[in-house]
């Protein structure tokens, strides 16, 4: 019985010692950031039959995954030194080019994200500079000593995390839609996954020794075709491919895992596949960012909810307009590749597609196409599979791919009945899409229209699932209402959402918790249309977050800094947002980043600026430092110093089940 209040509840209380004295007993063995941040919303999804997870299991899996334990050791002086060594190779280069007015090689905003980062080391920057920058680091070392200090989690908290971490009887998974962590089976997760990829039409479980030939037969493909297509893709593309082809030796396959729709009767999967260290994955990359132009262009695409809510905001809708949405089933894995690379193929053909490509050959673009569909390999536990058909989800060019597969069709089926007296209006985001459905007074003809429209949408090589048409829709992340000709916008939030927003003890740097609310707050400006719709959801966040641990007087000065920030952005126009943007890019290309892991030990960031100031920036009596030239005479175009934190690992990386063959127990192939 004993054993089982402890593992409950973290204590044994003492029948001969008062409550009050109990009390303290509990509350001394409390670290400090727990007993002032008490989280009263600590919350999961316990999926196991029995519920066999610990009762206290809530204590730590309840704080959500993204929550950062303390790390048992602060940042050092070694720490500092990789910083330092890393912010003078930053600012040499800005020194060296400074009055270049090229493309900056160390601009990232100045090109692709496939090349590779240059290694070459800049001449030291002019002795003056040199000597306040190890003014600076000296300084700063001497801030930071590798100490122990209070945790974020009690001893209670950490062994119940250590038990779950080492219990090889369940897992503890991410669910789909951000509805919070689940628990599950080991046994229960893994049949799920492998009742997924026993679909023969879709996978093939292949041996080790077959899983090795094709991955040397895909490293050749990939490399021939950089030598094939080297004129087109450039130089630098050539080298960032096959750079990340040497590079991937351990893991050289993507890696299968799952994600759990709570939100489906009765509760499915998700199948996920991470390739970010498999070998088709720069090759990825690259048609990823070819693809993205044609995808943003096509009729249909809006990028986010905010665009699809001004879009429908700014329409007056006659009485007999209904709104409806649909949902493609399994689209990733049931696009078939035949039909995928042959409708591709032709559309780039299209002169003007032709011409959006820009020097990006359509014969190059539909062979990298064909390799990243053709040769997914993913690593589930101990077993290897190949994904036959469709494209991953989970992989670079996913999105883009059925995007665009989808896209093709729909321009030429389904966007005609825009010309009708049917549809006033058709927009889609990837797998789900929405319109707005205008009724024929004659109930058969209006029958007739809407079979024809689904069947246009059902003839492009997918099936949809259709909701009936109504006034009122949810769809995405908001409830979408036609009130008096106009559509009305809400957020929606699922009835299983946990809101396991971060909690203030969490080792996050100070400015995550400012952004999640300034974030938060804009968003809810952003999708309701109503007055109280706003105000409730206000309330219902700040609610959120009090019962997260944060208190009162810490989030209201950031909460009114967020609502006039989101009042001022709603009024601002698309033109001023957008000069806004180029003036805050020509202002961040004049900082330096000081990198160094993120503790609540550290020294605060406004010591470490100070001292940027006093030494490097604006010293007293010296020239300021944009005031300063290189040795060709060039002003030196370094403004400000930004505090670039890394953070330490989560419950989420903790606790990962990614990489079953990793986790001790029983293997995968012994489930088949």
């Amino acid at each position: 019985m004993d054993r089982e209040v402890e593992s409950s509840y973290g204590f044994i209380p003492d029948p001969s010692l008062s409550i009050h004295h109990n009390a303290r007993k509990v509350l001394g063995d409390m670290t400090l950031a727990c007993y002032q941040n008490q989280v009263d919303n600590l919350k999961f999804h316990d999926l196991t039959d029995g519920n066999i997870l610990p009762a206290s299991a809530a204590s730590v899996i309840g704080l959500g995954l993204k929550f950062i334990p303390t790390p048992k050791f602060s940042p050092s002086s070694k720490d500092v030194t990789l910083a330092s060594d890393r912010l003078e190779r930053d600012l040499s280069l800005r020194i060296h080019f400074a009055g270049d007015d090229g493309p900056s090689s160390f601009d990232p905003s100045s090109s692709s994200k496939c090349r590779l980062n240059s290694t070459w080391q800049p001449p030291l920057p002019p002795r003056e500079i040199d000597s306040r920058l190890q003014r600076f680091t000296r300084s700063v070392k001497s801030l930071f000593n590798r100490r122990k200090g209070s945790l974020n989690l009690s001893l209670f908290q950490r062994r119940i995390l250590d038990q779950v971490r080492n219990d090889n009887n369940y897992l503890i998974v991410n669910s789909d839609k951000g509805l919070g962590p689940c628990g599950i089976e080991r046994n229960k997760y893994i049949m799920m996954c492998l009742d997924h990829l026993k679909d023969e039409s879709t996978y093939t479980f292949i041996t080790e020794q077959q899983g090795l030939e094709e991955r040397e037969s895909l490293r050749r493909k990939i490399f021939d075709w950089t030598i094939k297509h080297r004129r087109s893709i450039g130089d630098d593309v050539t080298k960032f491919i096959r750079k990340k082809l040497d590079d991937n030796v351990e893991e050289l396959f993507g890696v299968f895992y799952g994600l759990i729709k709570l939100h489906k009767s009765p509760i499915s999967l998700r199948p996920v596949c991470s390739d970010m260290a498999s070998l088709p994955h720069p090759l990825g990359q690259w048609v990823d960012e070819a693809l993205q132009l044609l995808v943003q262009s096509q009729p249909a695409y809006f990028k986010n909810s905010y665009a699809l809510k001004k879009r429908f905001g700014a329409l007056t809708l006659p009485p007999n307009a209904s709104l409806f949405t649909c949902d493609a089933v399994s689209m990733y894995t049931n696009i078939d590749t035949n039909q995928c690379l042959a409708r591709l193929s032709k559309y780039f053909k299209e002169p003007l597609v032709y011409t959006r490509l820009g020097d990006t050959s359509p014969t190059a673009l539909i062979e990298a196409i064909e390799i990243v569909m053709r040769s997914n390999i993913m690593r589930f536990g101990d077993c290897l599979i190949r994904q036959d058909t469709g494209v991953a989800m989970g992989i670079s060019p996913a999105p883009t791919i059925a995007n665009l597969f989808v896209a093709i069709h729909e321009r030429d089926k389904v966007l005609p009945f825009l010309t009708r007296d049917c549809l006033l209006d058709w927009q889609r985001f990837i797998d789900d899409g929405i319109g707005i459905w205008l009724h024929d007074t004659d109930l058969e003809t209006d029958r007739a229209n809407w079979s024809a429209f689904k069947a246009a949408v059902n003839g492009g090589g997918l099936k949809w699932t259709f909701e009936p048409r109504a006034k009122k829709t949810v769809f995405m992340d908001m409830t979408l209402r036609i009130v008096n000709g106009k559509i009305e916008t809400s957020i929606y939030a699922k009835p299983m959402a946990l809101h396991l927003y971060i909690p203030p003890h969490s080792c996050h740097s100070p400015g995550v918790h400012a952004g999640l609310i300034m974030g938060q707050v804009l968003r809810i400006y952003q999708l309701c249309s109503r007055r109280k719709d706003i105000d409730r959801e206000l309330e219902d966040f700040l609610r959120h977050l009090l019962a997260r641990g944060h208190s009162l007087d810490n989030v209201m000065p950031i909460f009114t800094r967020a609502v006039d920030n989101a009042i001022k952005y709603i009024s601002q126009s698309d033109e001023f947002r957008l000069q806004q943007r180029m003036s805050m890019r020509d202002t961040n290309s004049r900082r330096v980043f000081f990198h160094i892991p993120f503790d609540t030990r550290n020294p605060k960031s406004s010591v470490i600026q100070k001292k940027w100031r006093s030494l490097v920036s604006e010293p007293r009596g010296k020239t300021a430092l944009n005031m300063c030239t290189n040795y060709s005479g060039a002003p030196i175009p370094v403004d400000r110093l930004v505090i670039a934190y890394s953070r330490p690992p989560n419950l989420g990386n903790i606790l990962s089940y990614r990489k079953l063959d990793k986790i001790p127990g029983p293997k995968v192939s012994s489930y088949l």
